[in-house]
Formats: structure tokens, C-alpha cells, sequence
């Protein structure tokens, strides 16, 4: 027998099944909730498609729960759909801050190479002190990480422009306008993908406080939902649930007591939403 409880009325609504009573004892399966965010989102839909159906039919969740549904989905889907596109524009933008990063990187590097060749020519007259390059004797500085590529960016400008105003010739090919330039670009760069990383990750930790009362409210309208789906057969009763949304799995223990035909029956019947979604 299968009971529906009727949520707005004082009774119930009985519904006859042919059904036997298992021989033995039934394993039961337990409840997956979503680990997903895709899954979360067609748990919600599941269970709020039910609540649209025709005027009366009778569904296993209550008027407070359904308004509920409503908002949590709807909370759901606007804060995954910011937290989605903040990650699409911080990808594209990636691109180029990597190629404004390698930009920089090149022209700082070959303008301390011909400034090292310039010196060890004897053609700046110990000019590179107005660069602190000194320690490296000959070799370029490290320009690995953003700091780096600045930091070192910002010494060569200022070296350069202290060495002229000394009555040092300009250095050419690259020249110091042209690596201004470049460290200019990467500069804009880094601050708009640096802004773009603290955007993402202010998504992630409010994506992350909203799965957390996704799951905990499907966790609830699922325990709703099978409160109010009584049947003396639970097969039929986890049937009826699953069209609302709901995921059923068996441990692996309990898989190896269930004969071979009868799990893959089992699989096919209890977690055909599951497979199917």
C-alpha cells in the first residue's frame, strides 16, 4: 500500500499498488547529496518542477517548503551565475596579462644585456652604478614573478634617466621609452588581473557559504519529502522520491550481498534519475 500525505488537507490520499513483502530483510540504500554544483542545481530543479504541476495534484512538499525552494534556488542560480562569469573574465583577461608580463620581461632583460655590453665596452663609464646591477656582474637579474619584473622595471628607468642627467649618452635598441612602455602596459595589467583575482575569490568564499546552505536545505526537503511518501514497499517509496529530485546509492558492503540480477535491476530502478539527469 501506498499512502500520499496530503499536505493541505487533514486526511489522506490513498492510493492501492500490488505489492509483496520482501522474504528477507531489504538493504536499503542510502541518500547522495549533490557534491556538485551542477547537481545541486538539478536537485532544486527536480523538486521544483513537481511544485508546478496542475492544480490538484497532490506532491509531497509543503507550502513553507516550496516557498523556501523557491528562494534558495533562485539565490543559488544568481550567485553561480556571478561566480561563473567573474572566472570567464579572469580567464580571458589572463591571456593578456601574460603576454603584457612576457613583453616586459623581454625588454627589461635585453636592455640590461646591451647595458652590460655598453659597460663592458667602456662606453658608459661606470655608468651601471646608477643601476644597482653591480652584484650580478654581467648577468641579468632574476624576472620570474610579477615583483620581480617591477621591481627591476623601476631600477632601470630610474638608472637610466639618473645616467643621462649626469651627461651619460642614451642607451638604444631597446630604448628606455620603449621599456617604459612596455613596463607601463604590464603594470596596468597586474593591477586589473590582481583586482580580477580578489573579485573571484570573494565569489569563491560566497559560493562556497552557498553550497554549504544549498545542501543543507535539499538535505532537509528530501527528509520532507520522504516524511510525507509512505508506502509499505520502500522500493516504490524511493521511486517516487527520486522524480523529486532524490539520489540513492548503495554502500559497497551492501552491494555484495545483492545477487548480480538483482543489483543491476536495482541500479536500473532506484537510480534511473540519477543516471538519467
Amino acid at each position: 500500500m501506498f499512502v500520499y500525505k496530503s499536505l493541505c488537507e487533514e486526511r489522506f490520499s490513498i492510493v492501492q499498488f500490488t505489492t509483496f513483502a520482501p522474504n528477507k530483510e531489504e538493504i536499503m540504500p542510502y541518500r547522495r547529496l549533490p557534491t556538485t554544483d551542477k547537481a545541486r542545481m538539478r536537485a532544486l530543479e527536480a523538486a521544483f518542477k513537481k511544485t508546478t504541476l496542475k492544480i490538484g495534484d497532490k506532491i509531497a512538499i509543503s507550502i513553507p517548503f516550496i516557498e523556501e525552494l523557491k528562494l534558495v534556488k533562485e539565490r543559488f542560480t544568481n550567485m553561480l551565475t556571478h561566480y561563473e562569469l567573474n572566472i570567464k573574465i579572469q580567464s580571458e583577461r589572463n591571456q593578456e596579462y601574460k603576454t603584457a608580463m612576457e613583453n616586459a620581461r623581454m625588454y627589461i632583460s635585453h636592455f640590461i644585456q646591451v647595458l652590460f655590453l655598453t659597460s663592458e665596452r667602456g662606453e658608459i663609464n661606470g655608468g651601471i652604478k646608477y643601476y644597482e646591477l653591480k652584484e650580478f656582474e654581467g648577468k641579468v637579474p632574476p624576472l620570474n614573478t610579477e615583483e620581480e619584473i617591477l621591481y627591476w622595471g623601476k631600477k632601470v628607468v630610474e638608472g637610466e634617466q639618473k645616467r643621462i642627467q649626469s651627461g651619460g649618452s642614451a642607451i638604444y635598441n631597446p630604448s628606455i621609452a620603449m621599456v617604459r612602455i612596455k613596463i607601463e602596459q604590464f603594470n596596468d595589467a597586474a593591477i586589473f588581473q590582481n583586482n580580477l583575482r580578489r573579485n573571484t575569490s570573494r565569489s569563491f568564499d560566497k559560493m562556497r557559504e552557498m553550497r554549504k546552505i544549498t545542501n543543507d536545505f535539499i538535505s532537509r526537503l528530501w527528509s520532507e519529502i520522504e516524511e510525507n511518501i509512505i508506502s509499505d514497499d520502500a522500493k516504490i517509496k524511493r521511486q517516487i522520491s527520486q522524480e523529486y529530485g532524490l539520489i540513492y546509492v548503495f554502500r559497497k558492503s551492501e552491494k555484495k550481498n545483492i545477487p548480480a540480477k538483482e543489483f543491476v535491476k536495482e541500479m536500473q530502478r532506484d537510480l534511473v534519475f540519477d543516471f538519467g539527469s
